[in-house]
């Protein structure tokens, strides 16, 4: 009895590790890649007429994303709510890099919050 039971953890650990060099020469995992993007639309230009921000999109991750959306929202000196405004960087966001780009917001904006909707990692 205690030979079968040898026999079966030898086959597991061997399977095991047979398993795992096949795994990595294919590139494939069985734990969960994390998708690490994050915004920042911290520096508002107030003119007279409009408001702009310089929405900053990184991606801390070694996976490409493409057509990586935005919800901006911005907001008055009181924390009202003025604007909820998308937008979509259509170009392809390479591992470890940033893009970044100008919005137009109302001229009462005086700080505004953005996170991530959606994005398509390749």
């Amino acid at each position: 009895m205690k030979a079968f039971i040898r026999l079966i953890l030898v086959v597991l650990l061997v399977g095991g590790i047979v398993l795992y060099f096949v795994s990595k020469q294919n590139n494939t995992s069985f734990t969960p890649q994390t998708i690490d993007l994050t915004v920042d639309c911290s520096d508002v230009e107030n003119v007279l007429v409009t408001s702009t921000v310089n929405v900053v999109v990184k991606n801390l991750s070694s996976r490409s994303h493409n057509d990586v959306s935005v919800k901006i929202v911005a907001f008055d000196e009181a924390g009202k709510v003025l604007k909820e405004k998308y937008t979509t960087f259509s170009r392809t966001l390479s591992p470890n890099s940033n893009f970044d780009k100008p919005v137009t917001l109302p001229a009462e904006t005086k700080r505004c919050d953005c996170k991530i909707v959606s994005s398509h990692p390749l």
